[in-house]
């Protein structure tokens, strides 16, 4: 079975949200978190910010960007029927 890739930016609005990547948060909570970030944010500056934070700490970057990538997996693809 092969999965569709998520728009990488609802990734990168979840990238820049506060939402702590230690936590696992529900399908609804991931969905209400990135349409919020976009709505405030609006994808130009969702990668803007995710870019500085790739610059200033590339170290923090990867792990939270493989957390959101994830995440949004889970939270935006249709489960398998």
């Amino acid at each position: 079975m092969t999965t569709r890739p998520v728009e990488p930016v609802l990734c990168m609005a979840l990238f820049v949200s506060n939402t702590p990547c230690f936590s696992d948060p529900d399908t609804a909570t991931v969905r209400a978190t990135v349409n919020a970030t976009l709505d405030r944010l609006g994808p130009e500056e969702c990668y803007a910010r995710a870019a500085e934070v790739f610059g200033d700490r590339p170290d923090v970057a990867l792990n939270r960007i493989q957390w959101a990538r994830s995440v949004c997996r889970r939270a935006f693809t249709p489960a398998a029927v």
